[in-house]
């Protein structure tokens, strides 16, 4: 038996920690009126097909399963063939094969596909099946922004507050904002109280195991010391035209009062010692700014709150020797592989090698998902366990460290790093239960 095969026949036996996942928060909150392409391209793929050529116009015709699957097929057909091979197309091809024992997806296999697709939902305990039978993952944290109330035997809350509080553009949200944890808002003081008592429910009664931010999709992730006058006077535009309140358009704050409102959230987090998970690097869909993502902006804030463990996202793909620097400088800086796998497998397997060389292989966390379908869940992780074993297992040919001391540290990536960093040890011991 190889090295890797010995390797990858270990981690496939382990039941794993999905850092993150944007599932909906029960399988019967998923979308119904579907079919295959309908969900299949909601998410990833899809963008890889725009980057193909397919244009955005062609792309939502072939989401709609109102429309005959075979023509929505001959529209994708062209680009799918061409990227299929990319991290995003072998997922699907594997979830295709190991899901519902269809070989691939090509113009023979999509209607099959899609018959044993829709099958599948009408039977029902489809997550029970991907997540946790196919894909032996114990527990995934779920980034559904402020939907905590998820289904506890697959998913754990992180909870995301960005949208929330960063970018009020009306005085009704602060209104009802305020209204749900019991703070009439009248002040930027008020804001930040109303925040802070979502928060502290959020993690005390509901189950958030994480904080989460995806700003790097609208703004850069450089987060300037601002000063209070500064946002009061962005917020304080909030309570403008007072006469007519609920009917005029909504505005835009500034920089400043975001640069704000996350030193704000940022000094809650760090009096609990919260993670925060940080999305940096790629963004999905196509045409973004990527240079906004750079994990390296967020220094000034791995310096002032100590306290607070960074949870960085996505290999902070393309710049992950930067990330590599980062995890290794700072001690509440750790680094998360999640959607890393399907962006790019080569790219993920040559980080972790640079990873294991340069940072304590406690500060990495191997696989998260990232799906906004459960589907996706199951090639991921299994190309992330492949990637993981021909990694260490290169380690091991080239004497770095041996065998026993590979598994070990597979062991630490899957399961022990996530669960020490989320805190999880009480939440698995009810999932195994379940």
């Amino acid at each position: 038996m190889s090295v890797r095969v010995e390797l990858l026949t270990y981690i496939n036996q382990l039941e794993i920690i999905d850092t993150h996942e944007h599932l909906p928060v029960r399988e019967e909150a998923r979308p119904q009126d579907t079919d295959v392409l309908g969900e299949w391209l909601t998410h990833y793929f899809s963008s890889d097909l725009v980057s193909a050529g397919l244009s955005p116009e062609e792309l939502e015709v072939a989401r709609d399963s109102s429309k005959d699957l075979l023509k929505r097929w001959q529209l994708v057909e062209p680009y799918w063939h061409v990227a299929r091979s990319t991290g995003y197309g072998r997922s699907l091809d594997l979830a295709a094969q190991e899901l519902y024992g269809i070989d691939g997806v090509t113009r023979k296999t999509i209607g099959p596909l899609s018959e044993a697709f829709c099958a599948a939902r009408a039977e029902g305990d489809h997550y029970r099946y991907v997540l946790k039978e196919k894909s032996r993952i114990l527990l995934s944290i779920n980034d559904n922004e402020c939907q905590l109330d998820c289904d506890r035997r697959f998913l754990v809350p992180a909870l995301r507050l960005d949208q929330v509080y960063f970018c009020p553009t009306h005085r009704r949200e602060l209104v009802q904002r305020g209204d749900a944890v019991g703070v009439s808002v009248h002040s930027l003081g008020d804001w930040e109280e109303a925040m802070r008592r979502h928060v502290q429910r959020a993690f005390d009664e509901q189950g958030a195991v994480a904080l989460k931010c995806g700003l790097a999709y609208d703004r850069s992730l450089y987060f300037a010391k601002t000063t209070t006058a500064e946002a009061e006077e962005e917020f304080n535009r909030l309570f403008a035209n007072e006469h007519s309140p609920d009917r005029r358009a909504g505005i835009k704050l500034g920089k400043p009062f975001g640069d704000y409102m996350m030193h704000s959230l940022l000094a809650l987090a760090n009096e609990r010692g919260l993670p925060f998970q940080f999305h940096t690097g790629l963004q999905e869909r196509n045409g973004n700014v990527i240079t906004d993502s750079n994990p390296t902006l967020l220094t000034n804030l791995f310096l002032e709150y100590e306290n607070v463990k960074f949870d960085i996202f996505h290999m902070g793909y393309p710049y992950m020797l930067e990330l590599s620097n980062l995890a290794k400088n700072f001690r509440n800086v750790f680094i998360d592989m999640c959607w890393g796998h399907i962006i790019s497998p080569e790219a993920a397997r040559r980080s972790l090698a640079e990873w294991l060389d340069a940072v304590p292989a406690n500060k990495i966390c191997a696989f998260g998902g990232d799906y906004c379908f459960v589907d996706g869940v199951y090639g991921h992780q299994k190309l992330a366990r492949e990637n993981v074993a021909t990694t260490l297992a290169q380690k091991v040919v080239d004497g770095t460290f041996d065998v026993d001391r590979a598994k070990e540290i597979a062991k630490w990536l899957f399961v022990d790093n996530p669960t020490k960093l989320f805190s999880l040890e009480d939440r698995l011991a009810v999932a195994k239960q379940e």
